[in-house]
């Protein structure tokens, strides 16, 4: 259940006085929370200087090294490094006892040794979604996400790199809106065969000059092992005509429904390998053991478990444990890759017409064959349009349409499929559709939340504009928090207090 709170007028300037130092942050982990998430939420920071109003141990202690600080900047642990591709510049900069500070001295609190860190309860060898709140999106980004080895202890020693494994890792991810809210998520597979406590570090990367990249500590405890997975076949491993030669790579992908590479292994063909039968082995082997929780390759057994057939490799499929996720294989030529395919005009922003419609419309072009599909989707993930196309030597461009009858943020995702099953993820990004007035705003609700004064206009959630109302009421425009939301315009047990819908 959500915690209902009020304020009084006369604590608007010192709510408003904290939002500002929040204005520039980025984002956090909200699942399995970071360390400085929680310490926020439980509160106590403000009541004194001791640290005795604080009801966490972990957190006082952090309270005693570092001040409010790392409190109040729970989404800004983050440290340059402009080389962030060489991990030894990364850990140059993040140094050793800081990575639960993002490397930050400011906030070296967050990295004290202590028994109460507050755990979430995970099974050993599951799959979860890490969800990680977007207060500023970055796009392009890159994600890895590490954890602790069973050596480690949070309660004797600070958090070094000689203390990590990396056990996934994902490349650029775009946000999708949930009620209202922007958020990262990927599905991520614990180790198998883990008990006791550890401690997850997520690495958010910008690809840019500068080089920011955040990092978050969520502590874990391991309650026992993952049921068994209920396994969804996604059809043949290898289809007869497969063949593969020396010099040649084999691609073994998993996507999620979002179009996210959650597997992708390549097997190199050597003189040792080339035999179908062979590599096909080799490749599921090396699939089974280090993707358990994802997918197997096999055939299923009155156990529910997944064997691999030797003596008749046409037998065996590749399973998930997702049915939304799909599968691709398929051989890569020494230096060929699939012909370069290109999606055209596609807009950020629309706008509906006088009978409340648009049609979002882009061109893609291609000298290979691809089945193209475009499918625009609504904060919850329901399609509320799609078209697709197929293209070929004797078709190379065509024209695809959605039509749209309601104002708000979606998500477009344009998927292309190669004739020999290798799938693309073209586009997979935020569009925002206004309405029919004259639509004009100053931010998309919540982006730059700590500008808004008397005055400033909203694209919000629902489609519509709202304006900030005059002071003294402009105040609750700049209050934000996403589990508990009031004054989001429109949306909002409270938002009339704060907005003037236009």
């Amino acid at each position: 259940m959500k915690n209902q709170f009020s304020f009084s007028l006369g604590l608007v300037a010192a709510g408003v006085a904290m939002i500002p130092t929040l204005a520039q942050a980025h984002g956090y982990a909200t699942y399995p929370k970071a360390r400085q998430v929680i310490c926020n939420e439980q509160g106590g920071h403000w009541g004194s200087q001791d640290g005795s109003t604080i009801p966490n141990e972990a957190c006082r202690a952090a309270f005693l090294e570092s001040g409010t600080y790392p409190f109040v900047q729970i989404n800004e642990f983050a440290t340059l490094v402009p080389d962030y591709n060489n991990m030894t510049a990364v850990k140059a900069a993040v140094k050793d006892g800081l990575i639960c500070s993002g490397g930050d001295t400011k906030k070296s609190g967050m990295s004290v040794p202590s028994l109460s860190w507050q755990r979430t309860a995970m099974k050993s060898g599951d799959t979860f979604t890490l969800k990680y709140l977007a207060t500023a999106p970055h796009n392009p980004s890159h994600w890895q996400i590490y954890l602790s080895k069973p050596s480690y202890n949070a309660a004797h020693s600070r958090l070094a790199w000689s203390d990590l494994e990396l056990i996934q890792e994902f490349g650029n991810i775009e946000k999708v809106n949930i009620d209202g809210t922007n958020y990262y998520q990927m599905d991520v597979t614990l180790p198998a065969g883990r008990n006791g406590e550890a401690t997850l570090v997520t690495r958010w990367q910008r690809n840019d000059p500068a080089g920011e990249g955040f990092y978050n500590c969520s502590d874990i405890k391991f309650d026992g092992d993952a049921p068994a997975p209920t396994w969804a076949s996604k059809g043949a491993y290898v289809k007869p005509g497969v063949t593969a030669k020396v010099g040649d790579a084999v691609w073994y992908r998993i996507f999620s429904a979002q179009g996210n590479e959650l597997v992708f292994e390549k097997l190199p063909i050597t003189e040792a390998n080339v035999d179908l039968n062979t590599w096909s082995y080799e490749l599921a082997q090396l699939v089974n053991q280090k993707y358990p929780g994802i997918t197997q390759i096999g055939v299923k057994n009155a156990s529910d478990e997944i064997v691999y057939e030797s003596a008749d490799l046409y037998a065996n499929q590749v399973y998930v444990t997702n049915s939304d996720y799909n599968y691709a294989l398929d051989v890569r030529e020494a230096g060929v890759t699939p012909p370069v395919i290109k999606v055209e005009g596609l807009a950020s922003e629309y706008q509906l017409d006088a009978n409340n419609q648009i049609a979002i419309a882009a061109t893609v072009k291609s000298e290979g064959e691809y089945q193209v599909v475009m499918a625009l989707k609504d904060n919850s993930g329901n399609t509320v349009g799609a078209d697709s196309a197929q293209l070929s030597a004797q078709q190379p461009s065509a024209v695809m349409t959605v039509m749209a009858e309601q104002a708000g943020q979606f998500l477009l995702n344009v998927t292309a499929t190669y004739k020999n099953g290798d799938v693309q993820v073209l586009q997979n990004r935020q569009v925002t559709i206004k309405g029919n007035s004259d639509g004009s705003y100053d931010f998309v609700y919540p982006d730059s939340i700590g500008s808004y004064n008397a005055g400033t206009k909203v694209l919000a959630t629902d489609g519509n504009v709202y304006e900030c109302k005059p002071f003294p009421a402009s105040g609750w425009c700049r209050i934000y928090s996403p589990s508990a939301n009031h004054y989001e315009p429109g949306v909002g047990t409270h938002w009339s207090d704060a907005w003037m819908k236009r």
